[in-house]
């Protein structure tokens, strides 16, 4: 009984200051591709995300990468549309954040682009 206690307070907790992280963070500016040598704007206010700088393609700044971001639920979670060539169009992504610093996009269960401060 004392162990399941204890184990709906930590439960609790981590509920509590994912809530309490994600409202303290501002996702609007500049964050760096994990994979690339480019820097990505985000704009939550309006809802999308552009290349800033491209070191190998500067053709590329401005572009469009992620378009119709949504909150989602829990907060430290969005939907988007991103780019897929091999679609030829906009799909629907998923992204979440562990921490203040660090982004993930997913696609069909798989990360496909991560971004750092």
């Amino acid at each position: 009984m004392l162990k399941r206690i204890a184990l709906s307070s930590m439960f609790i907790a981590a509920i509590f200051s994912t809530k309490a992280q994600s409202d303290e963070c501002n996702f609007t500016g500049i964050w760096t591709h994990s994979a690339k040598p480019a820097k990505l704007f985000v704009d939550v206010s309006k809802g999308g995300v552009w290349v800033y700088s491209h070191d190998l393609n500067p053709d590329a700044i401005g572009l469009v990468v992620l378009k119709s971001l949504q909150i989602g639920a829990p907060k430290a979670s969005w939907h988007a549309k991103m780019y897929s060539a091999a679609e030829d169009a906009f799909v629907a992504v998923q992204i979440t954040s562990n921490s203040c610093d660090q982004l993930s996009v997913g696609y069909q269960g798989e990360e496909v682009l991560a971004l750092v401060r």
